[in-house]
């Protein structure tokens, strides 16, 4: 049987990582995009959010991951 829900679900846990903390997200563990693409998408989310976000790709012995932090004014 049909059920209905509270909310549309997300497909990327954007609530969780725009409170302001950083996050490390590991390429083939937390996201398997281009990491060029889920920064452009952590930047849209937060300017939608009205904020801005820091990036920066680390590449760590072959193992490529985005570390990101929000920051509202």
């Amino acid at each position: 049987m049909p059920k209905t829900l509270d909310a549309f679900p997300r497909t990327a846990p954007w609530d969780q990582l725009t409170d302001g903390q950083v996050w490390q997200l590991t390429y083939g563990e937390d996201y398997t995009a281009k990491t060029n693409t889920v920064m452009a998408n952590a930047r849209a989310q937060a300017k939608r959010r009205g904020g801005t976000a820091r990036t920066r790709i680390l590449n760590d012995a072959g193992r490529e991951s985005l570390v990101l932090q929000f920051h509202r004014p």
